[in-house]
């Protein structure tokens, strides 16, 4: 009995040490510094993925330490981490389309579209369009040995300023960070001085007058500590968002078995309305937390609204144009008008909705649920 009883025992740890063995670990290189919400976020990825695979793949995060988003594009493609958070707006020769995509964010600021909310929408907008709609999208994630597996969006960009501006005039001659070619065109159209400038030196640079105002998402107010020294957010203006793709090595994809690559699907649609839903929950807290430092916090003015948005109206066009002679994309028109025709679904799905869980069951529903992983990122 005592023999069979060890035969029986050893047999079960052997089958034990072949479930752990057989699992598949993976690395996600995350950007964000450790104890960020936006890294949090990844932590639970990570713990989602495997739940949703029954220890079938597990994933170890790295915030801040495997890869930057400056080298995160070459360290997924090279297999030096096994997925992230690529900010393709880093690689414009790289991702000419996945660009051309995100810089249509600005429609959202549009009357039709704006809401504090309106990321989540334009979040399942652009990424039902690149999974579902756009295989000149796959090819070049394919090129770079990547495959797309989803996009958070962060809130839309708002002026923080050192001064206040109460009218179009107020623009002139302002030094203004932008963030990347949309803002940089918008404060040239107004009248304003973009200034080229990292996020992690922005606050410096308000502090030391090198910039009059930061074009900045409403989270990172408070993220890069910008709430601690600027005295009035104007909300409405220059608008627009940061796209944050995630992507996966295409080698690694392609070892995973159907029902890890579902799983993963599955994880990821969580996650990109986690990141979502968080930076909204960030923008409220910064935004409760202004008056108390006697910062002006408030929608700008209405002709400084009507400006911006007769300036998205015209700009839209011109995005495709700038494209086309940059890259040779021939998409441009037909891209924005899918995107302006999804983000009306979108908007519509996303209203009222509170959270990310339920967020993260429109994006399964919507998108993932449509995705065969038999052929999808081959």
């Amino acid at each position: 009995m005592k023999s069979t009883l060890k035969t029986l025992l050893a047999g079960a740890s052997m089958l034990t040490i072949a479930g752990t063995a057989s699992a598949q670990d993976l690395t996600f290189a995350g950007g964000w510094p450790p104890g960020s919400a936006p890294t949090k976020m990844l932590e639970n990825y990570a713990q989602t993925l495997e739940e949703y695979s029954d220890g079938e793949v597990t994933m170890k995060v790295f915030p801040l330490s495997l890869l930057s988003f400056a080298e995160v594009n070459a360290g997924v493609r090279d297999g030096i981490a096994d997925a992230a958070a690529n900010l393709t707006a880093y690689f414009p020769a790289e991702y000419p389309n996945l660009n051309m995509l995100s810089e249509f964010s600005e429609l959202v600021e549009l009357e039709e579209f704006a809401s504090e909310t309106s990321s989540t929408a334009f979040a399942g907008a652009i990424t039902e369009y690149v999974m579902l709609n756009c295989p000149d999208c796959q090819q070049e994630v394919s090129a770079q040995n990547q495959v797309y597996l989803g996009a958070a969006s962060t809130t839309s960009y708002v002026l923080q300023c050192m001064v206040p501006l109460t009218s179009v005039d107020d623009l002139k001659g302002k030094r203004i960070r932008a963030a990347g070619a949309y803002w940089a065109r918008w404060a040239e159209t107004v009248g304003a001085v973009p200034v080229s400038m990292s996020i992690n030196e922005t606050l410096e640079g308000l502090n030391q007058g090198v910039v009059d105002c930061t074009a900045s998402n409403t989270a990172d107010f408070v993220n890069f500590g910008f709430i601690d020294v600027v005295k009035y957010v104007y909300v409405g203006l220059p608008g627009a968002q940061f796209n944050v793709p995630f992507t996966m090595n295409k080698d690694t994809w392609s070892s995973m078995t159907e029902t890890a690559k579902q799983a993963t699907l599955r994880a990821t649609a969580k996650l990109m309305a986690d990141v979502t839903w968080v930076y909204i929950e960030e923008a409220r807290a910064g935004k409760e937390r202004a008056p108390g430092l006697d910062i002006e916090y408030t929608d700008a003015a209405a002709d400084l609204v009507t400006m911006n948005r007769e300036f998205i109206a015209e700009d839209k066009d011109a995005i495709a144009t700038i494209y086309q002679e940059r890259f040779g994309l021939e998409t441009g028109a037909e891209a924005a008008q899918a995107l302006n025709d999804l983000l009306v679904k979108w908007t519509e799905l996303t209203s009222g909705v509170e959270g990310g869980e339920a967020l993260a069951e429109l994006y399964e529903q919507e998108i993932y649920s449509k995705i065969d992983v038999s052929s999808y990122g081959q």
